[in-house]
């Protein structure tokens, strides 16, 4: 698709549907509401629908990512949470005090804490860059194609048929 073709007002839209998913420091959900309104508002024009679907599917990747990773964090803090002593904890009526010792478990539970908050911290950095990178195409009228996204949401076979 070449941007000569493509009007101003459609890398516009698609532009604001990158950007739109940012709602979502202001709204729940406001990452999928708003990208999937304004692309509906423009679907019949190939380029705002080719980056509408792809913004869309991005976004409920990273939900999926993210519900992965804090399934296999609370997992593992389950695990390894059980096999903890009381006697590192110190319970009185206002706070938990945690002391950490010699204990080997409580050196693992921590380890799996950090890690678990780099990979949100990863994604999150990731997330940013994508949307941005994805938003400056859009602008610029080149398509765009998020990396480790899942096709959830796929090109319909129909779309680019002529109507009858």
């Amino acid at each position: 698709m070449e941007s000569s073709a493509i009007k101003k007002q459609d890398q516009t839209l698609a532009t604001i549907i990158h950007l739109s998913v940012f709602s979502k420091l202001f709204i729940p959900f406001g990452n999928f509401i708003f990208p999937v309104i304004i692309w509906l508002v423009g679907k019949e024009k190939e380029f705002i629908n080719h980056h509408g679907r792809n913004a869309v599917n991005f976004q409920l990747s990273l939900l999926l990512y993210y519900i992965i990773i804090a399934c296999f964090l609370i997992a593992t803090i389950i695990i390894l949470g059980a096999r903890i002593p009381n006697e590192f904890f110190e319970y009185d009526q206002y706070s938990i005090k945690i002391y950490p010792g010699e204990d080997r478990n409580f050196l693992q539970f921590l380890v799996i804490l950090v890690t678990g908050a780099l990979f949100f911290l990863g994604l999150i950095v990731f997330e940013l860059y994508a949307v941005i990178s994805a938003a400056k195409n859009a602008s610029e009228g080149k398509e765009f194609k998020f990396p480790l996204c899942i096709s959830f949401i796929k090109k319909d076979s129909t779309e680019n048929e002529p109507i009858q």
